[in-house]
């Protein structure tokens, strides 16, 4: 009897400990989709120690043993490696900023090969691709008549939010070619993606 009694105790123990490991691992990744997105949206920019932060804490819990999400160590590095593969091309192209590139790659790094991987990558571009179609909108308005009296008499904030920070296409980079231009801030719309996965599903405890 009290062995049984140990064991049920010894086993509760261990549950509570892993629901509380995973917990702060589901809120960690969850205040760092976070800060993500608040920075892309905002700088249209996504710092590397941001990256670096969120890929030192995925490989952590991948290899601990208390993924939130419990996705196994060879389906974190595959999800990390196909989604740097498929959006290395854009990049490339100079379609989106290499930011963008290393935060899917960490994401991948987080879900893994899964739908919720999926889900992400679709939700996200289908907001980036609205946001786009408003800023096409936007810039004609711009350009028109009477875009020039809208810009004089809307508050200045108004005015650049859909635009984003304007480069010169005269500034050169060390690689020689010109700056480029990021209007959408596809790395915060995955995050907001991942945000509302997270949130939707929470941290698995099985």
């Amino acid at each position: 009897f009290y062995r049984h009694t140990y064991q049920a105790r010894r086993y509760k123990t261990r549950r509570l400990i892993v629901m509380l490991v995973a917990g702060l691992a589901n809120f960690a990744c969850l205040l760092w989709l976070t800060a993500i997105t608040v920075m892309d949206l905002r700088l249209r920019k996504v710092r590397n120690w941001m990256v670096l932060a969120g890929l030192a804490l995925g490989l952590a819990t991948l290899f601990s043993g208390e993924q939130p999400f419990h996705v196994k160590p060879q389906d974190g590095l595959a999800g990390m490696l196909i989604a740097f593969s498929v959006l290395l091309p854009f990049y490339a192209m100079r379609w989106m900023g290499a930011g963008d590139v290393k935060f899917a790659a960490v994401a991948g790094l987080w879900f893994g090969l899964s739908s919720d991987l999926l889900i992400i990558w679709v939700v996200g571009s289908l907001l980036a691709g609205m946001h786009g179609m408003v800023v096409m909108f936007w810039r004609g308005l711009q350009a028109s008549s009477w875009g020039a009296w809208l810009q004089a008499h809307l508050p200045a904030p108004l005015s650049t939010v859909f635009a984003g920070p304007k480069i010169s296409t005269s500034v050169i980079q060390d690689s020689g070619k010109p700056a480029v231009q990021r209007s959408i801030p596809y790395a915060g719309y995955l995050a907001i993606a991942a945000i509302w996965v997270v949130l939707r599903t929470g941290p698995s405890l099985n």
